[in-house]
């Protein structure tokens, strides 16, 4: 295992923050984790498809009076392509309707408790480490994924589900492991370059391991019924547990945390968009919080519809083609949002990207809500290609916006952001879909585009008020090769011991980042 050079870095109030300083190279512990946010990814973001299918297939089977074969095989011949009498029609707008029920209790269930510990363990990770923000959700998702089993193969009552995603939820879902990994690759890069990157290919690999889980879950499903792939999920998320406890190098130094009370670390989570002593960067602070929080809302509605709009008519997609869409989409986006990133960023300035992406992003909702036929669907991720570019650097920017002690607080901001507002699009757009189901079934991606294009309205003024702000740090980034400690770690006011001196800004060979 890697050396770790400990040093105490200086922070504002005089003490130390005890975060260790960056060795030469983190490549090992990169890796790692890149391959623990891929296990977990496949293995979680795979409950979408399966759990809404599976609800689907139940509710087909009240409604035309069949008998339960969803614990083995999928229907084969569902009502969806049955017949198109009025009266199939009217069966799968309650089927499309019940499952978008269902559908919108789990959501709450798994999105509302990770509110309240998303705004406390960041800031808490701060001084007891990294490592129990990735325990934390994977234990969630094996209790979801143990309580799916027994509902599958015992043919239990559907409302059991709100167990198994009540615990994930007070485990802190999949938005506490996002908010570790976005804090762990604050830990290991040094510059706003590297860091910019490094967050994208954290995305990238979500991208990969969701693709991968989709295409798997789509055969499964298809060959074995819901039972089997909700095993493998699990061995997964065991798996990627093991590697946490026994493999991760923790990044923390563990000290004593002064202040327990949840109040305390409350302000520093949301002190950023509220203290007046960051002058001009708070307005920054909020504007781009603004923005992740509305692509949030917008992401989190598409997500949650998009299978039961693939199933329902005029698509009647089955499993197979609900994987094969899921895994090019995803590969698609992500393969372009990298070559953006990395070919773009040296001709204009990654915000500029981000906007373009959100406008493609919003051009694409548009085409999945007019679509009537397979190949405009098909067509939504050609259309999208570099929007994934948008929310990673927005973290880039607020990430590199505050000190190396601070990440764990500004991560965890985040990560209550997106699952409020998460909570939210869910629940509306879920309710808005099932309201226009038997009317204009693409009703709510045309919403949705709206939400998305008033990001695009944020960004735009962000870039453009930005270069205004005088002592705006992100202006300066250090270089790669600087043997300073703490390098990314650029102060708001005085040194302590020197109120005469401010903390000097250092040179940037790249790109000015706002």
């Amino acid at each position: 295992m890697d050396s770790v050079q400990e040093q105490h870095n200086v922070t504002l109030n005089g003490s130390p923050s005890h975060v260790q300083d960056k060795p030469k190279s983190y490549i090992k512990e990169r890796i790692i984790s890149s391959v623990v946010l891929m296990l977990y990814m496949c293995a979680n973001v795979s409950s979408i498809p399966v759990f809404t299918q599976y609800i689907h297939s139940r509710y087909e089977d009240v409604y035309t009076n069949g008998t339960n074969s969803s614990s083995t095989s999928p229907t084969k011949q569902s009502t969806c392509l049955a017949n198109n009498s009025e009266e199939a029609d009217e069966v799968q707008v309650l089927v499309q309707q019940s499952t978008s029920f269902e559908i919108l209790k789990l959501s709450l269930c798994v999105q509302i408790p990770p509110v309240i510990v998303n705004m406390v363990v960041g800031s808490y990770s701060d001084h007891i480490g990294r490592k129990m923000l990735f325990i934390s959700p994977l234990l969630g998702c094996i209790c979801k994924y143990v309580v799916f089993i027994l509902v599958v193969k015992l043919n239990l009552n559907l409302n059991f589900l709100i167990l198994g995603t009540l615990l994930e939820g007070f485990s802190g879902s999949s938005s506490t492991f996002v908010l570790a990994n976005m804090a762990y690759a604050a830990d290991v890069t040094k510059t706003h370059a590297t860091r910019t990157f490094a967050l994208v290919i954290a995305d990238s690999s979500v991208s990969i391991a969701i693709a991968l889980g989709q295409l798997m879950t789509g055969f499964l499903i298809e060959k074995l019924g819901y039972f089997y792939p909700s095993v493998i999920n699990t061995a997964l998320i065991l798996l990627a547990t093991i590697i946490v406890i026994f493999g991760l190098t923790e990044t923390v130094t563990k000290t004593e945390i002064k202040e327990v009370s949840p109040v305390v670390h409350l302000k520093k989570v949301f002190g950023f968009y509220v203290n007046k002593s960051r002058n001009n960067k708070r307005f920054i602070f909020i504007a781009c919080l603004a923005v992740y929080a509305l692509m949030s809302v917008g992401f989190n509605g598409k997500y949650t519809i998009e299978t039961l709009y693939q199933l329902g008519r005029p698509f009647c997609w089955d499993p197979v083609k609900i994987g094969y869409y899921g895994a090019y989409s995803t590969v698609f986006m992500t393969i372009s949002g990298l070559v953006a990133v990395k070919l773009g960023s040296a001709c204009v300035r990654v915000e500029i990207l981000a906007v373009a992406g959100i406008f493609l992003l919003m051009g694409s909702l548009i085409l999945e809500g007019l679509a009537r036929t397979d190949a405009m669907l098909y067509s939504v991720p050609l259309v999208a290609s570099i929007s994934a570019v948008s929310v990673p650097v927005t973290r880039s920017v607020l990430s590199r916006m505050v000190a190396a002690h601070e990440q764990g607080a500004i991560f965890s901001s985040m990560a209550t952001v997106d699952t409020l507002c998460g909570a939210v699009g869910s629940t509306a757009f879920t309710a808005l879909y099932s309201a226009t189901v038997d009317t204009m079934r693409g009703m709510a991606f045309l919403v949705i585009s709206a939400v998305v294009f008033m990001a695009a309205m944020v960004k735009i003024v962000v870039i453009v008020k930005s270069p205004r702000q005088p002592d705006y740090v992100l202006i300066h980034a250090p270089t790669e090769n600087e043997d300073l400690p703490n390098p990314d770690y650029v102060q708001d006011g005085p040194l302590p011991g020197d109120e005469n001196n401010t903390a000097r800004s250092r040179a940037d060979k790249g790109p000015v980042i706002i």
